[in-house]
C-alpha cells in the first residue's frame, strides 16, 4: 500500500498542475522482441478503424486506437502547444511510442493473466486516477488559456541571478526550466483561486470525532 499511496501522491501532483512528466516505459532498452510483433502495412485509401498497427497475441491495436493513445500521451507533455505540435509531428517520436505501449501491454496482459485487475488496492487506484484525470482535463481548460507567457528579459535576469544554480546545464535548457518554473507559479495562483472560491460555495464540514 505504501507504494499505491505514492504513486496516488504524485497523480495528485499531477492533477495539481505540476508541469512533471514520468513516463514509466521509456527506457532505453525495449522489452519487445520485435521478432514477434507483427507491424501493419498502410494501405492507401483505408480507414483508420480497418488499419491496425500491432498485434499482440490475440490484441490488436487499431490506427485511430494508437492515435488515441499517442494523444493523451501528447496532452500528458510538460511542453506548450507549439512544443507539443512539433513533437506530434515528428514520425520518431511515433514509433518510440509505439515500442513503450507495445511494453506496456506486454506487461498488462501478464498482470491481467495473474488477475491482477480484481485486486482492491488496483479497483481504489483506478477509482481515484479516473477522479484526477477529470481533474486534469477541467484544469486545463480553465486555467491554462489565463497563463501569460513569460517576457524572455525576464527569463534572462532571472538566468544571471542564478548562474551558480545552473553550472553545467545548457543555456537553452536552463531558459526552459526558468519559463517553466513562472508558469507554475501563474498556474498555482489561478489554482488557489479556484479553490477558495469553490471552498466557499461549499459546505464542508470535518469530523473532528475521527482520528486520522
Amino acid at each position: 500500500m505504501k507504494k499505491i499511496a505514492i504513486f496516488l501522491l504524485l497523480v495528485t501532483f499531477f492533477a495539481a498542475g505540476i508541469f512533471t512528466y514520468h513516463y514509466f516505459f521509456a527506457m532505453q532498452k525495449a522489452l519487445a522482441d520485435e521478432g514477434e510483433i507483427l507491424l501493419a502495412q498502410v494501405e492507401k485509401g483505408a480507414k483508420k478503424n480497418d488499419l491496425w498497427v500491432v498485434k499482440i497475441d490475440n490484441r490488436i491495436i487499431t490506427l485511430e486506437e494508437f492515435e488515441r493513445e499517442f494523444d493523451v500521451h501528447v496532452f500528458s507533455l510538460p511542453f506548450d502547444e507549439a512544443q507539443k505540435s512539433k513533437y506530434e509531428s515528428d514520425a520518431v517520436n511515433k514509433k518510440k511510442f509505439l515500442t513503450n505501449l507495445i511494453n506496456e501491454y506486454l506487461i498488462y496482459n501478464k498482470a491481467l493473466n495473474e488477475g491482477f485487475e480484481k485486486r482492491k488496492e488496483v479497483q481504489d487506484l483506478l477509482r481515484a486516477v479516473r477522479r484526477r484525470a477529470i481533474i486534469q482535463v477541467y484544469l486545463d481548460e480553465k486555467i491554462e488559456p489565463k497563463l501569460k507567457d513569460i517576457p524572455d528579459d525576464q527569463i534572462e535576469a532571472i538566468y544571471n541571478q542564478n548562474k551558480k544554480m545552473y553550472a553545467g546545464v545548457d543555456i537553452d535548457m536552463a531558459r526552459q526550466q526558468i519559463k517553466m518554473l513562472l508558469l507554475q507559479r501563474q498556474y498555482n495562483e489561478y489554482l488557489n483561486e479556484l479553490v477558495d472560491e469553490l471552498k466557499g460555495e461549499a459546505k464542508v464540514i470535518k469530523n473532528e470525532d475521527v482520528d486520522l
